[in-house]
């Protein structure tokens, strides 16, 4: 598995850099700590990257698009065919991501990893696992198989990146249902009733969203944990990990 090689490229984080970076904060004019997260963030990516003197110049953003079987339940304001506009508007520059990406230098890499139908100006077929998950209501969305195969297109987008000479880059999603599915794995992960993981989404009425929770609970009774998230298993959530 291409995972494994890249394992062993991942180096712990620089000791001195962080001890570096921590004292340059200390150094600037502000209330202590008032940056929060921030401070934090700028803190690991020198450790990551060996020295506190460094700048991020070269950025992407990798989405990942799918869509969720489970949709079939009727858990969505819209049908799946929204998944694949959206997707073409990435190329397109015609999203609220892309516009925010434009003015924080950001380029956008889309990637049909499991999108219901072809999308001509995003598709490409060494990165399409299949042709949308199953109704994770009613059977597993995707077997061990496809799981392993969606996280290694993950792998292999960041090393044509890295390799591209992308210095950070973030993660995003893009598939109608996805909120039906984060919750149901969310329950999974936190033994949370899918009740209170699951929210309206997108303006959904409450007749909707009843038949979400019903939808995130199905799967969660008399399984494992373990069976329950590879039941669940959805492309772009793996692509993420």
């Amino acid at each position: 598995m291409e995972e494994t090689r890249w394992k062993e490229k991942i180096k712990p984080l620089d000791d001195n850099a962080l001890e570096e970076a921590r004292a340059h904060w200390m150094t600037v004019g502000k209330p202590l700590f008032s940056l929060g997260s921030l401070e934090d963030a700028v803190i690991q990516i020198a450790g990551i990257k060996g020295t506190s003197d460094f700048e991020l110049r070269k950025r992407g953003l990798i989405i990942m698009c799918a869509d969720n079987g489970v949709v079939e339940e009727g858990v969505t304001q819209t049908g799946q065919e929204v998944t694949a506009i959206v997707a073409d508007n990435f190329t397109r520059g015609e999203t609220s991501v892309c516009i925010m990406a434009e003015e924080a230098k950001v380029d956008l890499f889309p990637v049909d990893v499991g999108m219901a139908t072809d999308v001509p100006s995003v598709t490409k077929k060494e990165y399409k696992v299949m042709y949308g998950t199953h109704n994770f209501a009613k059977e597993a969305a995707m077997t061990r198989e496809e799981a392993v195969e969606a996280i290694e297109v993950g792998i292999q987008m960041v090393k044509k990146c890295a390799e591209a000479g992308y210095e950070i880059l973030a993660t995003g999603e893009m598939g109608i249902g996805n909120t039906t599915t984060s919750s149901a794995v969310a329950s999974v992960l936190l033994g949370e009733d899918p009740k209170v993981m699951t929210g309206k989404g997108a303006g959904l009425t409450k007749k909707v969203c009843e038949r979400r929770y019903r939808s995130s609970g199905k799967r969660l009774s008399g399984c494992s944990r373990i069976r329950q998230m590879r039941s669940m298993y959805f492309p772009r959530l793996e692509d993420l990990t």
